[in-house]
């Protein structure tokens, strides 16, 4: 596997691909209510695209700020001072994939009161990771300031897995708090948001989560 990156990590420096949009992209639904969901989105259809608005339903209750890691960073590239500058009280966070572990790192950064996390990697990190999915990513960051997760002692966690060895894998790696619940689906892969989606349960879940009073 380090050999695969190292040779990525060339081939970037060869082909030097640069980016004449911002590295972070916000759209903000502000509907006048108490409480924020920031939603970190995934990586989409790759590259050539910007991610659409993921858990857009949440707009019907919510002021909604939708974030997009351009460059596919896993919070590497990610400009949290912009963040920040939506935001004041009552929080709440929710992402999967890079989504979820964008929101889960940027819980350790600012207040996040609830964040629910469909299927986050513990670390794309070469040195840290067996899991070598996401290597061709991996090897496009250039500077690790965020290389796993870490979690806030003063937010409730809900995550969410799939039941394949890469998704026990991540799960394996995640620390044991109090505020940190984990449900696992069964006969379910990475894409666990879908596969709550196909089964109408997606909304359901993030409801209850966000809306229990505990």
């Amino acid at each position: 596997m380090k050999l695969n990156y190292f040779l990525k990590k060339i081939e970037n420096l060869i082909i030097k691909k640069s980016f004449n949009y911002p590295k972070t992209i916000i759209d903000y639904f502000n509907n006048n209510k108490k409480t924020t969901v920031l939603s970190f989105s995934s990586i989409g259809r790759g590259r050539k695209y910007i991610q659409q608005n993921e858990f857009f339903y949440l707009t019907k209750k919510y002021n909604v700020l939708f974030i997009k890691d351009i460059t596919r960073s896993w919070f590497n590239n990610i400009d949290i001072k912009y963040i920040k500058s939506f935001l004041k009280k009552n929080n709440y966070a929710i992402g999967f994939s890079m989504g979820a572990f964008n929101a889960i790192i940027f819980s350790t950064l600012y207040p996040i009161k609830k964040l629910i996390a469909f299927s986050p990697q513990f670390s794309i990190h070469p040195k840290i990771s067996e899991d070598d999915t996401f290597l061709n990513f991996a090897a496009k960051i250039k500077k690790w300031k965020y290389s796993k997760l870490k979690f806030s002692k003063n937010t409730k966690y809900l995550l969410i897995f799939g039941d394949n060895n890469k998704e026990k894998y991540h799960m394996s790696m995640i620390p044991k708090q109090k505020n940190i619940k984990i449900i696992v689906l069964k006969n379910c892969d990475h894409n666990t948001a879908i596969h709550l989606k196909k089964k109408g349960d997606l909304e359901k879940i993030i409801n209850k989560f966000f809306n229990d009073n505990n």
